[in-house]
């Protein structure tokens, strides 16, 4: 069984599209217009609270998914370059 390397970098690539789209994410944005809305009342600092939170966890999901998508697509890089090595080493050792 090998492994197929360009599924591999399609799968990276598809995880970095969903980093873009978590990224991309405007919900802290309208909990933040809401809390303007509400200014001076208690719902003011918890819309406000809630959207920090919010941004928070969107930038370390983005991250996260950032890192994975780029360590996927490297490693597939790696194992080609890994599987081509191996064919020069056989070859020149005339053993397959």
């Amino acid at each position: 069984m090998r492994l197929d390397t360009d599924k591999a970098r399609g799968a990276g690539r598809g995880v970095l599209a969903a980093k873009d789209e978590v990224e991309g994410d405007d919900t802290a944005a309208v909990l933040r217009a809401a809390a303007e809305g509400l200014r001076g009342l208690a719902f003011h600092d918890a819309l406000n609270a809630a959207a920090d939170g919010y941004a928070s966890f969107t930038k370390r999901f983005g991250d996260e998914l950032d890192w994975l998508g780029h360590t996927v697509i490297s490693a597939a890089d790696a194992f080609d370059a890994t599987d081509e090595s191996s064919k020069t080493s056989i070859q020149k050792l005339d053993v397959a």
